[in-house]
């Protein structure tokens, strides 16, 4: 994974610095900046279908579980495109999609800093 990790961690953080706009809650994401999450989530979501074919690689616990949230706020998407809800049941669904995402973003950098400590103290 380290080595898609290289390439999928800038992807999700430009992910998110794009989702900004819509993060006050009751404020829909809308233009450009929409587009523009649009344009680099589903290039993110590419390469996490293609990180998919690789080998399995040997995760830590917390870094398995931020990469659950993140994939599990993907498929929160799913279920409002596919119209499987109401349009107000749908905008809790694209909510939900969004802290999912964050919390998964916040476990990985937190995962990150432990590995970093434990490596140091290793050392």
């Amino acid at each position: 994974m380290n080595r898609w990790q290289r390439f999928l961690i800038p992807l999700l953080i430009l992910t998110m610095l794009s989702s900004i706009p819509g993060i006050p809650l009751g404020v829909d994401l809308r233009g450009y900046p929409l587009v523009l999450h649009l344009a680099v989530g589903s290039l993110f979501a590419a390469v996490l279908v293609l990180f998919l074919f690789q080998p399995p690689t040997k995760l830590g616990r917390l870094s398995s579980l931020s990469w659950l949230l993140i994939s599990s706020g993907l498929v929160a998407l799913v279920v409002p495109m596919l119209g499987w809800v109401s349009a107000e049941t749908g905008h809790l669904w694209l909510e939900t999609h969004g802290w999912l995402s964050i919390g998964g973003l916040g476990l990985l950098g937190l995962s990150a800093s432990l590995e970093k400590k434990a490596t140091a103290d290793r050392d």
